[in-house]
């Protein structure tokens, strides 16, 4: 694999360059990929048969969203959680408010097998580490995970819903847990992949169809793949310094969608850095896996 990552060529595929682009999401049934501009406050929509690119300004800043088994899409807003109708542009937020603490905005988030939408938060304001992860049930109603951190990126999944993966971005940790997907509960943390031999810090992720987490390391210039077992398999090195998300999607889910960020890059940094900011994507030579739809 670490061969395959060496050699895959990377293209542009949105002129729009996001001061924050995060959250990638590839929706099957509609064929477009779906992302966020966090700091610009708005949704992106991608359709690929025809290159057709939408956005929508959002009421306040945008971290993550999950598809809706009914449909629309369900969003991670600043302060909680809304639903979404790409017809109307209707941003209607659920009426149960979330327990965030001052200097909180939620963060990256994604859905379990159960349909359950998880979302962590992070600290914008001071450094204290007491974020936790905020979870979305079908019916609407909200809980609270508290794990301490101070910045939760890369909540995901293994492909048999058996284990969890988080990261706290400062620290540059990913941590996985044990996970009961019928009842949402998570087991002891451990150290997944303490950053040490990689380059950047752990932003957001996915997993792909072999059980492998890939990681976008923000300050890092790239996009590393760990092994189940936490082990580096290799890494993906691209033309921008701060690389966010990324998500499988496309024909037989073999494309690779990055985002990328400008968001504190000087003036002489934008220029050097072309696709900072840019929607990106490449064929690694590995499938990936459909996102879980938010069962509400």
């Amino acid at each position: 694999m670490s061969q395959l990552l060496a050699s895959a060529p990377c293209r542009p595929l949105v002129e729009a360059r996001n001061i924050l682009g995060e959250g990638p999401v590839w929706d099957d049934a509609e064929g477009c990929l779906w992302w966020v501009d966090i700091v610009g406050a708005e949704l992106h929509r991608l359709r690929l048969a025809d290159e057709a690119h939408d956005s929508w300004p959002m009421p306040e800043r945008v971290a993550a969203l999950a598809l809706r088994e009914e449909g629309g899409l369900v969003l991670a807003l600043a302060s909680g959680f809304a639903r979404f109708n790409a017809a109307t542009g209707a941003v209607v937020p659920y009426p149960e408010r979330l327990p965030l603490r001052r200097g909180q905005r939620l963060n990256d988030g994604g859905c379990d097998h159960s349909g359950r939408f998880w979302c962590g938060a992070m600290r914008e304001e001071g450094e204290e580490a007491d974020a936790a992860l905020h979870v979305l049930q079908p019916v609407g109603s909200l809980l609270e995970h508290p794990v301490g951190l101070r910045i939760i990126n890369c909540v995901n999944w293994s492909p048999d819903g058996g284990a969890m993966y988080f990261s706290d971005t400062p620290a540059g940790i990913i941590y996985a847990c044990d996970f009961d997907a019928a009842t949402g509960r998570m087991g002891e943390r451990r150290v997944f992949h303490d950053g040490k031999d990689v380059p950047g810090q752990p932003d957001g992720g996915t997993v792909d169809a072999e059980g492998c987490l890939w990681s976008a390391r923000f300050g890092g210039g790239g996009v590393a793949r760990f092994r189940p077992d936490g082990s580096l398999d290799g890494f993906l090195p691209l033309p921008a310094q701060k690389i966010t998300c990324c998500a499988f999607g496309g024909p037989e889910l073999r494309t690779l969608f990055i985002t990328s960020a400008t968001e504190g890059l000087s003036g002489e940094e934008k220029q050097a850095q072309p696709l900072a900011g840019r929607l990106m994507a490449l064929e690694p030579g590995v499938a990936g896996r459909l996102p879980r739809r938010f069962a509400g």
